[in-house]
Parts: C-alpha cells; structure tokens; sequence
C-alpha cells in the first residue's frame, strides 16, 4: 500500500507533456495566376510557348492574323488624316469670314467621328499581339495554333511560379495567439522537404459553421525553387510560450 501511494505521488509531481496542435493541411498558391483570353475574333497564328515552359514580362504570349484589321486601320487613319485637313481648312476660311460657324462646327464634328474610329481601330490592332503581363510559367494550354478561338474562350493559363504563398483553414480560436508574423513549420508532400514559413494574413471574416478561418503564409527566405503552385503540404504551428 505504502509502495502505491509512492509512485502515485511521484506521476503527480511530473510535469505534464506538452501536446502541440495536430499538422494543419494547406496548398501552395501563386501569387500571380492569371486565365488570357480575347474578345477578338481571329485565327491564332503563333502560340510560342508551351505547357511548363517559361517567358519573361513583355513577351507574346499569342499572336493573330490581324490582315484585315490592320488594313481597316490603315483605311482609318487616312479618313482621320483626311478629316482633319478638311477641319484645317474650314478653321482658315472661319477666320476670313468666309465661311459660316455652322460649316466649321461640322467639319470639327466630321474629324472627331474620324479620329474615333481610328484610334478604337488601333485598340483592335493592339489586341492582336498577347503580351505576357508578368514574368512566368504556362501552366495550361487551351489553344493551337491556326485555330479560331471563340470570343472570350480561355487560350492559356499563366502563373508566376517564383511567388508563391501558402493557404490554410485552421480554427477561429486560435486567433487567441495567432498573429501575423506567427512562425510555423511546413513539409511539402511532393518533394518531401520542410521548409520554414510565417503567417502574412488572416481573413476578415470567420466561417460561423466550421468555426474555422482562411490564413496566408508566405516561405522564409530560402530555397524553395522546387515548390510549385498546386503542391499540398502539413503544417505546423508553434504556440507562443508553448
């Protein structure tokens, strides 16, 4: 009896294991993830990358046949050059006297129709050369070359791979010492490593069914050139004072 109130006292007396929150599940995001598509309706002609490869910002992305549309604008301009000397010209006799207000306020309306409909021309023209609006990857391609996308189909998705960001569920009530700036421990599945990251964000709001709110993480400064957009990971949170 004596021997079980001593070790009965002495599990008493031992401090209690600390037990650290389960691993959190999270996906690695671009920052930059964007879906290109065109209003224009033309037939793609070049489409000089392909799925995983990689373009520098200002690069073309798609490239059309724009023939007509060019050779509109072209008709555009030289109305619009045409408009004005006639514009020009009525301004002169105006300040004659030879000519009336009511023929000056005409010729001036005249070359504004003109000067509109060639510059939304050049818009068109402008459209018919994709240009990456960032530096990246082509995540998917939708296109092929020679093909007639219909208006507003998507052509290829892009993302910049180098800035990636980190996505998390975890509950609300952790919001008691989760702050930004929270350190935590992430391992990616698909390349086996773990990396040190922290918290950059939290949600404005809290989903009331799952008590549960989004987070933001973002990498340490490292290596993480092998971690992709779309990878999963586990990860693990560090309580302060913990």
């Amino acid at each position: 009896m004596r021997l079980a109130t001593a070790v009965l006292v002495s599990l008493v007396a031992l401090p209690a294991l600390a037990q650290s929150d389960p691993p959190v599940r999270g996906v690695v995001r671009a920052v930059r993830d964007a879906s290109i598509a065109t209003d224009l309706n033309a037939r793609i002609m070049k489409l000089p990358f392909r799925e995983g490869e990689s373009f520098k910002a200002g690069d073309t992305l798609v490239a059309f046949d724009c023939d007509k549309p060019e050779a509109e604008m072209r008709a555009a301009v030289a109305e619009d050059a045409v408009n004005r000397i006639a514009l020009d010209n009525a301004q002169q006799l105006d300040r004659r006297h030879a000519i009336g207000k009511i023929e000056v306020q005409a010729a001036k309306a005249k070359w504004d129709k003109a000067h509109a409909a060639a510059e939304a021309l050049s818009f068109r023209v402008r459209d018919c050369k994709i240009v990456a609006p960032f530096s990246g990857r082509v995540a998917e391609l939708r296109a092929r070359e020679f093909e007639m996308p219909a208006t507003g189909q998507p052509l290829l998705r892009i993302v910049d791979a180098g800035t990636v960001e980190i996505d998390l569920i975890v509950p609300s009530a952790w919001l008691v010492w989760l702050k930004s700036g929270t350190p935590l421990q992430v391992k990616v599945d698909e390349t086996g490593k773990a990396y040190a990251a922290k918290v950059i964000r939290t949600a404005a709001a809290v989903d009331p069914v799952s008590q549960t709110i989004k987070i933001t993480a973002g990498f340490a400064a490292g290596d993480t050139s092998a971690v992709l957009p779309g990878m999963s990971l586990d990860a693990l949170f560090e309580r302060p004072g913990s």
